[in-house]
Protein backbone atom coordinates (compact mmCIF):
# COMPACT_ATOMS: atom_id res chain seq x y z
CA UNK A 1 0.00 0.00 0.00
CA UNK A 2 1.49 3.48 -1.38
CA UNK A 3 0.65 6.20 0.77
CA UNK A 4 0.42 10.02 0.17
CA UNK A 5 3.73 10.48 2.09
CA UNK A 6 5.03 7.52 0.27
CA UNK A 7 4.61 9.30 -3.59
CA UNK A 8 6.08 12.74 -2.01
CA UNK A 9 9.75 11.39 -1.19
CA UNK A 10 12.80 10.22 -3.47
CA UNK A 11 14.52 7.38 -1.87
CA UNK A 12 18.22 6.95 -2.98
CA UNK A 13 21.31 4.61 -1.44
CA UNK A 14 23.80 6.41 0.14
CA UNK A 15 26.96 4.74 -1.28
CA UNK A 16 29.54 6.15 0.77
CA UNK A 17 28.24 6.34 3.94
CA UNK A 18 31.07 5.51 6.83
CA UNK A 19 29.16 2.18 8.24
CA UNK A 20 28.47 0.39 5.10
CA UNK A 21 30.10 -3.26 5.58
CA UNK A 22 30.63 -2.14 9.19
CA UNK A 23 29.69 -4.14 12.35
CA UNK A 24 27.57 -2.28 14.51
CA UNK A 25 25.71 -1.85 17.81
CA UNK A 26 22.23 -0.57 18.11
CA UNK A 27 21.96 0.36 21.90
CA UNK A 28 18.50 0.72 22.37
CA UNK A 29 17.52 -2.66 20.77
CA UNK A 30 20.98 -3.72 22.46
CA UNK A 31 21.22 -5.49 19.10
CA UNK A 32 24.63 -5.93 16.26
CA UNK A 33 24.84 -6.12 12.87
CA UNK A 34 26.56 -5.35 9.75
CA UNK A 35 25.09 -2.41 7.50
CA UNK A 36 24.04 -3.15 4.34
CA UNK A 37 23.24 -0.58 2.98
CA UNK A 38 21.65 3.00 4.00
CA UNK A 39 19.15 5.02 2.45
CA UNK A 40 18.46 8.44 1.53
CA UNK A 41 14.37 9.69 1.99
CA UNK A 42 14.16 13.16 0.42
CA UNK A 43 11.48 15.27 -0.27
CA UNK A 44 10.45 15.37 -3.67
CA UNK A 45 8.58 19.54 -2.60
CA UNK A 46 11.29 21.26 -0.89
CA UNK A 47 14.36 18.73 -1.52
CA UNK A 48 15.45 18.28 1.81
CA UNK A 49 16.20 15.26 3.56
CA UNK A 50 13.59 14.05 5.33
CA UNK A 51 15.54 10.60 6.74
CA UNK A 52 18.12 8.15 6.46
CA UNK A 53 16.87 4.55 6.96
CA UNK A 54 20.19 2.07 7.58
CA UNK A 55 19.75 -1.59 6.82
CA UNK A 56 21.22 -4.44 9.14
CA UNK A 57 22.05 -8.32 8.88
CA UNK A 58 22.46 -9.77 12.05
CA UNK A 59 24.88 -11.13 13.91
CA UNK A 60 23.65 -13.34 16.09
CA UNK A 61 22.24 -16.00 13.09
CA UNK A 62 18.90 -15.19 14.06
CA UNK A 63 18.07 -14.25 10.63
CA UNK A 64 15.71 -11.48 11.69
CA UNK A 65 17.14 -8.14 9.71
CA UNK A 66 16.17 -4.97 10.98
CA UNK A 67 16.16 -0.76 9.93
CA UNK A 68 17.27 1.70 12.50
CA UNK A 69 18.32 5.46 12.51
CA UNK A 70 22.53 5.55 10.71
CA UNK A 71 22.64 8.36 14.14
CA UNK A 72 21.46 5.78 16.53
CA UNK A 73 24.53 2.86 15.64
CA UNK A 74 27.47 2.65 17.22
CA UNK A 75 30.68 1.09 15.24
CA UNK A 76 31.98 -2.09 17.32
CA UNK A 77 35.72 -1.39 15.84
CA UNK A 78 36.96 2.69 15.52
CA UNK A 79 36.34 3.98 11.78
CA UNK A 80 39.39 4.78 10.43
CA UNK A 81 38.71 8.78 10.93
CA UNK A 82 38.77 8.28 14.63
CA UNK A 83 41.95 5.68 14.54
CA UNK A 84 43.53 8.81 12.59
CA UNK A 85 42.68 11.47 15.17
CA UNK A 86 43.37 9.25 18.10
CA UNK A 87 47.24 8.60 16.69
CA UNK A 88 48.12 11.85 16.55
Amino acid sequence: MTTTADTNLWVADDPGHQLLGREVAQPSSGRRGIVGTVLIYTSKITGRVVKKVAHMRPMDDSGREWTADPGSLQPLRPLASNVAADTR
